[in-house]
């Protein structure tokens, strides 16, 4: 048993830890984001994200969280803030907003992982977490030319969460990414659905970007924990919708199905929603965060292994 980098045409690359800093675009006009999410054994889980937007008519950074229970939103913040309130380094994952350090992330020689450090304040509450990564970070370039990183596919996570003065220590699985270099004309294409599946020692990071209605581009990478990740072939990945919903004037996913076979692997996957949050991003983008349940089999070199939990996806609709 054992996944390493072997498709010689693959698009996706390894990361660096200066991947993960700030790239903006010079006097281009830009959009950049990072996004952290959690799953925890009690049954807590966390989206965390920064957006920076420097635009023509629009110019500023945001910070969105998510806590939720069982699926059920107990908090959620959004705060928007001047860009002159904005630094994040150049050469290392770090940043502060109005003089408060959110996030920094750091490469530890001696257990040879990405090591990041989340620290999130708003009125309703806080978090205090720290991601140990267990898996290989990669990165990739769309054909609109933005880069896609996922530093962290796999993390363990340890820490605190605090709702209304009552304090919950945590712990459970992480996710991290990071997408730069993202133009205005990305408005253009249809939207996109991604998220992630665990089984004991695999992680399947997934997505499917619409460039429109009817045509799509599929993105599967399969991380083997502390181990390599195997990119799959877009002429190898299935994806289908089973059945869909109709939510603020837009059909979306609701049961989906994830299937590849090739000469390294073989999957087949089943995800059902089971809760969603709808959000409205820059009064026209919808955006809705998924909690859904999966099932399914990985087959790697005679090695089979039970895919299946609870996970968070995304989709979005321009």
């Amino acid at each position: 048993m054992g996944i390493t980098n072997e498709f010689v045409d693959s698009s996706v690359q390894d990361i660096t830890l200066q991947d993960d800093a700030f790239h903006g675009r010079r006097y281009l006009p830009f959009i950049e984001w990072w996004y952290f999410d959690a799953k925890f054994e009690n049954g807590y889980t966390i989206a965390f994200s920064v957006q920076v937007i420097n635009l023509i008519v629009k110019r500023m950074v945001s910070t969105r969280l998510s806590i939720f229970n069982q699926g059920t939103v107990v908090l959620k913040s959004y705060e928007k803030y001047p860009l002159k309130e904005f630094f994040a380094s150049p050469d290392i994952p770090f940043i502060t907003i109005a003089g408060k350090q959110l996030m920094s992330g750091m490469y530890d020689a001696s257990r040879d992982c990405f090591v990041y450090n989340l620290t999130i304040e708003v009125p309703e509450g806080s978090l205090s977490l720290e991601f140990i990564g267990c898996t290989k970070g990669w990165k990739l370039q769309h054909q609109t030319r933005d880069w896609w990183g996922v530093i962290l596919p796999r993390a363990n996570v340890t820490g605190t969460i605090t709702l209304d003065s009552m304090k919950i220590h945590v712990t459970g699985i992480g996710y991290h990414d990071h997408n730069w270099h993202v133009s205005p004309r990305i408005v253009s294409k249809f939207g996109w659905i991604w998220g992630t599946c665990h089984s004991e020692n695999y992680t399947i990071t997934w997505a499917e970007v619409y460039s429109t209605r009817l045509t799509s581009h599929p993105i599967l990478v399969i991380n083997e924990k502390d181990g390599g990740y195997l990119d799959i072939p877009p002429d190898a990945i299935w994806f289908s919708t089973k059945k869909t919903k109709f939510d603020h004037l837009k059909f979306i996913p609701w049961l989906l199905n994830i299937e590849t076979t090739s000469e390294k692997v073989l999957l087949i996957i089943n995800m059902e929603v089971t809760s969603m949050d709808h959000t409205k991003f820059l009064g026209f983008i919808d955006y809705w965060r998924y909690h859904m349940t999966y099932t399914g089999t990985i087959i790697t070199d005679c090695h089979m292994e039970t895919v299946e939990g609870t996970s968070i996806m995304e989709c979005l609709r321009f």
